[in-house]
């Protein structure tokens, strides 16, 4: 295997960062033109007719061919899709989107996505560039605030060739507001159910009518409370950018943010008195099991960027986007263990767990890529060479508290908890057992190169290959021990393959097979590394649109895996394996479509048929279905202008819902299956507008996923949002 040298990616950042100043200073005099790069925002005030259907996603895919050229599930919502969800979140976001269940573990204050059965928490992007500390395991830090957001872009399948290390669900990538071409001024205030006050807005001076040389600043106040007594959130977020004018061969936009949240924490409700029946009755939905006196978690986040482009005189294309973000959280973390009482438990008081957390994670990402197009033979070849690389630094600091039990049906707040004895163990615990206190730190770093050829064949034929080969290097250092792990050194290569025929620029059949890898720590009972996991899937569909294009839809097949999955080792159960393996098919379908200058149409439909566990060291698991993945989700929402899109009334509505889901480990029982409506109408004029929302009309009370708790004896139950009516002013010059 070959060496990570720590010192190589510094290297290729810094002579990178070089050639492109050299670049810049040798060109900001030139008169010559060429060719640009497309820009990655989409303005915000062009005629939404252009907007409503995306036709691209050049950031998320590294490519400015059509969606509809593309042989990929792509999925894009754009700034008016966004409008018509009235999403306060990531999750509300991409709910409805097929394959996607999102929220799942409700609102506990972070962004929790599933793509096509794996998780995809820690694999959102902004810009094309990570966003979340890397983890096998799936946790995530982020909480993603839309006022700063242009489009979302969801790339289905394995996206490691453009990405890295990935699992290979798929990923979230964010375009955010970038400075346009016009001046404008937009300002909302909300006021809605659950106390919600908000204020957002979204402002773009540019002097000389062109992108540059302007400034936009966007951001948002929001304070709201919850159905669950004593839960609140507060969110502050601000992102300024600028393009800068550096002639017509260079372009320089830089952006960036501050967000700042608090909130309190909340981890759902037992399987019993909720999905099963308790002795003592169902237990309230809007029981909050923390305690309020130990302060809420609160959590800053900065992040600074840029994207840089360059076009040289023999028609190649460079473009560089750099980011450093820093996310601290704190806070008492507060969940359910078991029922008190032992062996004969009355089931109506359970132990806690609480758990003093301090944490931080800085992430350094470029990413580097060299672009041009060219003939041969009767053929268009579109190259892009890149190289991309990032350090991810993670610090958790972390003890045990002492709380007391908490009552379902006779709660009580105020008692002590006790986080000054950072020895401390939960007297439930054995004497012998390890306690949960954490002081580490976790390092991971890698470099990618990627190669990808995309052929045209008399723009009807598109052939497409790709591949990747990346060396990583993942260490943990201990500060309670003062030990540090043997860093650990993997490399993998990854790659795609695609046909598509553009029929009659109506339809497009295509397939595609792509592989994935995501490093995996620990070792086994020899003391070997575990090699990473692996991913692969294989995709066949079809890609649909009218003349206009001002409908995009798709329809898809895939057959997914994830491989080297580790498991328990059946002869010494303490050590585990890599034998374990997932498997997921489905059939997607997706439509958006601007019918006319009046009726705006969004619908999609997946039918997961199979999410399983296909391969596992204990015999009763293989076959059980994927926690959080039903078998069905669909959604249908629709506009209606009465005069046209840029004034008077309007009026909206839509449902969305998902199958039944299984509970892990109690096959008598599942979450049950809901469909929810929305609703929605408005008024626009020159310079104001209203807008009223209700998601979820009917209030229906559902639950939104289940997952382990402290002892993984129990599953915890989450509660689905309730009914959010709001309404908001608009102010627009």
């Amino acid at each position: 295997m070959r060496t990570f040298k720590k010192k190589s990616l510094h290297l290729s950042v810094c002579s990178i960062l070089l050639l492109s100043a050299t670049h810049l200073h040798a060109t900001s005099n030139t008169d010559k033109t060429t060719e640009t790069l497309p820009t990655l925002a989409i303005q915000s005030n062009v005629d939404s007719k252009e907007t409503y259907a995306a036709k691209k996603a050049v950031s998320g895919l590294k490519s400015d061919t059509a969606l509809f050229k593309t042989a990929q599930s792509v999925t894009v919502i754009t700034a008016e899709q966004l409008n018509q969800k009235q999403a306060s979140s990531l999750p509300d976001a991409v709910s409805g989107i097929a394959g996607v269940s999102a929220g799942y573990r409700g609102r506990r204050g972070l962004d929790d996505i599933i793509i096509r059965g794996q998780n995809a928490s820690n694999q959102i992007y902004i810009d094309g560039l990570r966003q979340t500390n890397l983890t096998s395991s799936g946790g995530s830090d982020v909480a993603v605030d839309l006022s700063g957001i242009e489009q979302i872009q969801v790339i289905k399948g394995p996206a490691s060739v453009n990405f890295g290390q990935a699992l290979p669900g798929g990923l979230v990538n964010l375009v955010t507001k970038r400075p346009t071409a016009n001046t404008f001024a937009n300002i909302d205030l909300t006021y809605g159910s659950y106390n919600l006050k908000q204020a957002q807005f979204d402002l773009n001076y540019s002097p000389y009518q062109k992108e540059e040389g302007a400034f936009r600043l966007a951001g948002r106040v929001s304070d709201r409370k919850d159905e669950i007594d004593k839960h609140y959130f507060k969110d502050f977020f601000i992102s300024p950018s600028y393009t800068f004018d550096l002639g017509e061969k260079v372009k320089l936009s830089t952006i960036a943010s501050y967000q700042h949240r608090e909130y309190s924490r909340i981890q759902g409700l037992p399987v019993l008195g909720t999905l099963k029946a308790n002795p003592n009755g169902p237990i309230p939905r809007n029981t909050f099991i923390g305690e309020p006196a130990a302060g809420p978690y609160k959590a800053d986040v900065y992040r600074l960027g840029y994207t840089f482009n360059y076009s040289f005189d023999n028609a190649w294309q460079f473009e560089q986007n750099f980011a450093i973000r820093n996310a601290s959280n704190t806070g008492n973390f507060m969940t359910l263990d078991r029922w008190a009482g032992g062996a004969k438990p009355n089931y109506k008081s359970m132990l806690r767990t609480a758990n003093a957390q301090d944490a931080n994670n800085r992430i350094y990402t470029i990413d580097n890529q060299l672009k041009r197009t060219f003939d041969f033979q009767n053929m268009s070849h579109h190259i892009l060479i890149g190289v991309d690389a990032l350090h991810d630094e993670r610090k958790m600091n972390s003890y045990d508290c002492a709380i007391e039990d908490f009552n379902f049906y006779n709660p009580t707040y105020g008692t002590a908890v006790n986080c000054s004895n950072r020895n401390y163990k939960p007297s439930y615990k054995a004497a012998n057992s390890a306690s949960n206190n954490t002081n580490k730190i976790d390092t991971t770093q890698f470099v990618g190169i990627y190669l990808r050829d995309q052929i045209f064949i008399k723009d009807d034929l598109i052939i497409s290959l790709a591949g990747r080969h990346d060396w990583s290097k993942t260490s943990t250092e201990n500060l309670l021990t003062g030990s540090k792990v043997t860093p650990k050194n993997s490399h993998a290569f990854t790659g795609s393959a695609s046909v598509l025929y553009n029929i009659n620029n109506w339809v497009s059949p295509y397939a595609s097979y792509s592989t994935s890898f995501l490093p995996v720590t620990g070792t086994d009972i020899n003391n070997k590394p575990f090699d990473p996991l692996k991913g692969k899937q294989l995709e066949a569909g079809f890609k649909f649109q009218n003349e206009s294009q001002d409908l995009q839809g798709s329809l898809a097949w895939y057959q997914l895996a994830l491989e080297n999955m580790t498991v328990p080792n059946p002869t010494n159960t303490r050590f585990n394996i890599q034998d374990g393996e997932q498997t997921t098919k489905g059939i997607e379908a997706e439509l958006a479509a601007n019918l006319s200058d009046q009726l705006r149409i969004n619908a999609s439909f997946s039918h997961m048929y199979e999410a399983k566990i296909s391969k596992d060291t204990r015999p009763a698991r293989v076959g059980q279905r994927l926690e959080n993945t039903p078998t069905n989700t669909y959604s249908l929402s629709a506009r209606y202008y009465p005069i046209n899109d840029q004034e008077g009334w309007y009026i909206g509505a839509g449902v969305r819902g998902e199958s039944a889901k299984p509970v892990i480990g109690d096959t008598s029982i599942e979450v049950p299956s809901y469909a929810l409506f929305d609703t929605e109408a408005g008024y626009n004029a020159l310079h104001w507008g209203a807008q009223l929302s209700i998601r979820n009309m009917f209030d229906k009370q559902y639950y939104a996923g289940t997952f382990a708790n402290t002892n993984n004896e129990d599953r915890i139950v989450t509660l689905g949002n309730p009914r959010q009516i709001n309404f908001t002013l608009k102010f627009k010059y």
